[in-house]
């Protein structure tokens, strides 16, 4: 009787180590994954406005930036989305959100404000 006892507790054991070790997997396979896609996921837009001074159709835009007048360069492609829907031309004002990627700017919204320097009167029309 002795060695039956001894022999369905080490039975019972080895049944709870493989469910143990089943959960242990199944959490570490779970943190893992939420530190690999948390970054990811995390990422806000940056923002910018500037004046558009060359468009090189599907790969890059240059941007002198409003605040400082430095001259920023993004990438642009077929996932950037224009608005209104069209390129912009060098000299009108735009709004670009982007985010860094691989050590350049990726544009993902291009906004067209306008052409750089007109202003509106209070009726709505260009001086």
């Amino acid at each position: 009787m002795k060695g039956m006892e001894a022999g369905c507790w080490f039975a019972r054991k080895e049944r709870m180590m493989k469910g143990f070790k089943r959960i242990l997997m199944f959490t570490l396979v779970a943190v893992l994954f939420l530190l690999y896609a948390g970054p990811s996921v995390a990422q806000e837009k940056l923002v910018m406005t500037g004046i558009v001074k060359n468009v090189e159709r599907g790969l890059t835009m240059d941007v002198e930036n409003d605040k400082d007048k430095t001259l920023v360069s993004f990438r642009i492609g077929r996932k950037t989305t224009y608005i209104p829907r069209r390129y912009p031309i060098p000299g009108e004002k735009v709004k670009v959100e982007y985010l860094p990627s691989r050590g350049s700017f990726v544009a993902f919204t291009v906004t067209i404000l306008g052409v750089a320097g007109v202003q509106e009167s209070p009726k709505g029309k260009a001086m």
